[in-house]
C-alpha cells in the first residue's frame, strides 16, 4: 500500500515540478546565474528527477500520516508561510522574515528566550548577506526610513 500512496505523490509532484519549469521557462529573464530564471529552472529540473526516482523506487519505509497536534503544526506553519509570501512586497523582509522565523522555531519547540534573538539574528544576517553583499533587492516595506 506504502508504494502506491509513493506512486501517487510522485506522479503528482511530476505534475507540478514540469508546471512550474513550464512557467520558469516562459520568464523574460536570461539563464545568467544572477537573473531570475537561473535558480528557479535547475529547481524544477530537480524536483522532475526527484519526483521520477521516487516513482521508479518508492519509500521502503512504513509512515504514518499526521495526526493531532502534527497536523495543527503543519497547518500553523503553512498559513504562516502563505501570509509571508502574500505580503512581504508591502510589509518587507526583515520584519517578516523575523516574524516567520520566530514561528518556526515555536511550532518546532524552541526555547521562548531564545526565539526572539535568534529570529532577528538571522533575519538581518540573511539581509546583509542577500541585499547588501549578493545585491539581491529584498523588500524594505515599513522600514523604509531605514533604508
Amino acid at each position: 500500500m506504502k508504494f502506491l500512496t509513493d506512486r501517487k505523490y510522485a506522479l503528482v509532484m511530476l505534475f507540478f515540478s514540469m508546471a512550474y519549469c513550464y512557467l520558469t521557462v516562459s520568464l523574460e529573464a536570461d539563464y545568467d546565474p544572477t537573473k531570475e530564471k537561473y535558480f528557479p529552472f535547475f529547481l524544477s529540473v530537480a524536483m522532475i528527477i526527484l519526483s521520477v526516482l521516487l516513482f521508479i523506487f518508492p519509500s521502503q519505509h512504513k509512515n504514518t500520516w499526521p495526526k493531532g497536534q502534527q497536523l495543527v503544526s503543519i497547518f500553523l506553519l503553512a498559513v504562516a508561510i502563505l501570509v509571508y509570501s502574500l505580503s512581504l512586497a508591502h510589509v518587507g523582509f526583515l520584519v517578516l522574515a523575523t516574524l516567520l522565523m520566530g514561528v518556526c522555531m515555536w511550532v518546532f519547540g524552541a526555547t521562548i528566550k531564545w526565539i526572539a534573538p535568534v529570529s532577528v539574528a538571522v533575519s538581518i544576517s540573511f539581509y546583509i548577506i542577500f541585499d547588501r553583499i549578493l545585491g539581491l533587492n529584498l523588500p524594505t516595506g515599513i522600514l523604509k526610513f531605514l533604508f
